[in-house]
């Protein structure tokens, strides 16, 4: 993979993945800290010109820098099926995403309130990529990511003592809902929304309350007002209760 940008880059470096070959477009100069990074691990940079970085990135989005670190590290199922029952923390599925931004903006909210986990199913999702990484300002790296099928995960969720939960607009108020932990919570797609199999799985269906006159909140922005309520939001439970 071919991840592109300066926040990517340097996150990927802190979680120490080390690039085959870093590349720079002609007539730009790294920020210090990254290039002093790059130096340390004595990773290979070479110059480009921008038309070639951006036909190797098929981006221009790609702030004058890219980097080859080979395949993304996905972790196991079970690695982040077992972080969630040791810590009773918090697992997002994100179900079919096909938008890169609204993926990747949910992993960085994962990520930074504290989940355990992001699970995408193989088909139908837009999977990691370098657009989905760029999106999450390289959050991708510091948080454990698995591909598998959400139901069969959900299953194996509750069956160790998770919780399901679902984000959709006829579901009950967030913010009366008890939190209960381990949390397995499911975002949709924009539009077509979490899939009926998983609905019908869940403990729990909360919706976002809106006093506006749009319709709906985008993927990302609900699936990051969700994971705000319940990691501080009051209705916080154990599961014990």
């Amino acid at each position: 993979m071919v991840i592109y940008g300066r926040h990517p880059l340097r996150e990927a470096l802190r979680a120490g993945i080390i690039p085959k070959v870093v590349y720079v477009a002609d007539g730009v100069r790294l920020d210090s800290d990254l290039q002093w990074l790059l130096t340390e691990e004595g990773i290979s940079v070479r110059t480009v010109s921008r038309a070639q970085l951006e036909q190797m990135v098929h981006s221009s989005d790609h702030q004058g820098i890219a980097a080859d670190i080979g395949e993304f590290p996905l972790a196991p199922l079970r690695e982040v099926l077992q972080r969630a029952m040791e810590s009773r923390g918090i697992v997002l599925g994100l179900d079919h995403l096909q938008d890169p931004r609204n993926a990747g903006s949910l992993i960085r909210s994962a990520e930074a309130f504290g989940a355990c986990g992001v699970v995408l199913p193989p088909v139908r999702s837009v999977g990691i990529t370098p657009a989905v990484v760029k999106a999450s300002a390289g959050a991708c790296f510091h948080i454990p990511i698995a591909i598998g099928n959400l139901r069969q995960f959900a299953k194996r969720f509750e069956e160790a003592g998770g919780f399901i939960t679902v984000l959709d607009m006829d579901g009950d108020d967030i913010r009366k809902a008890p939190k209960l932990r381990p949390l397995f919570l499911v975002v949709g797609a924009e539009g077509e929304g979490v899939s009926a199999s998983l609905k019908a799985m869940a403990h729990a269906i909360w919706r976002i309350p809106m006093t506006g006159r749009v319709a709906a909140l985008n993927a990302a922005v609900a699936g990051a007002i969700a994971l705000w309520e319940v990691v501080y939001g009051t209705g916080r439970g154990t599961g014990d209760e």
